[in-house]
């Protein structure tokens, strides 16, 4: 009878994980980028994540792209590893760790070029990071893109201006997003 109990705890807890019930589960990257030192650096997220102002998805950066700065001498660590995958001709396999449900359709061109909404806003301060996230830094809700879309301005104008009819206000129609 334990065993049953015992068995039963383990089916729980991996449907409990498969299902998502506890939360996001944790990513590894096969590299450990660090934001950080790039932002120190002065690249933008768009430097590496080069769709984002042309695209619905950002894209995730080419090893072609690292070896530009990372293919001189004799890599040590992260660099090392970012050249065993250029010198094999193959991409970096990174893994996704933002992830929206199926149904909800967002555009990081619509964002991010259009309405100037900044990377962190829904990304979290990933500037600040020694190492990717192995899970969101935040949690996105349905009423955190609808809080936005109610409070948008157009870029450039303050708290005390008006929105204008023709800054294309965001719509907060459910069938604009919910496909």
């Amino acid at each position: 009878m334990r065993r049953l109990g015992v068995l039963g705890l383990l089916v729980f807890g991996a449907a409990w994980g498969v299902l998502g019930l506890a939360g996001e589960p944790a990513v590894k990257q096969p590299i450990q980028f660090p934001h950080k030192t790039h932002v120190e650096l002065n690249l933008q997220c768009t430097s590496c994540h080069d769709q984002a102002e042309t695209d619905a998805v950002a894209g995730r950066p080419a090893t072609a792209f690292c070896l530009s700065c990372h293919s001189g001498g004799e890599g040590k660590g992260e660099e090392k590893k970012i050249q065993a995958f250029g010198e094999g001709g193959r991409e970096i396999p990174w893994r996704r760790v933002w992830r929206l449900p199926p149904h909800v359709f967002f555009s990081h061109q619509t964002h991010v070029a259009g309405a100037k909404v900044t990377c962190q806003t829904c990304h979290g301060p990933m500037e600040t990071l020694d190492r990717p996230p192995a899970q969101p830094l935040k949690k996105l809700t349905m009423s955190d893109c609808i809080g936005c879309h109610e409070k948008w301005q157009r870029p450039g104008e303050t708290a005390t201006q008006p929105v204008r009819v023709a800054a294309r206000r965001p719509s907060t129609d459910c069938n604009a997003c919910h496909r």
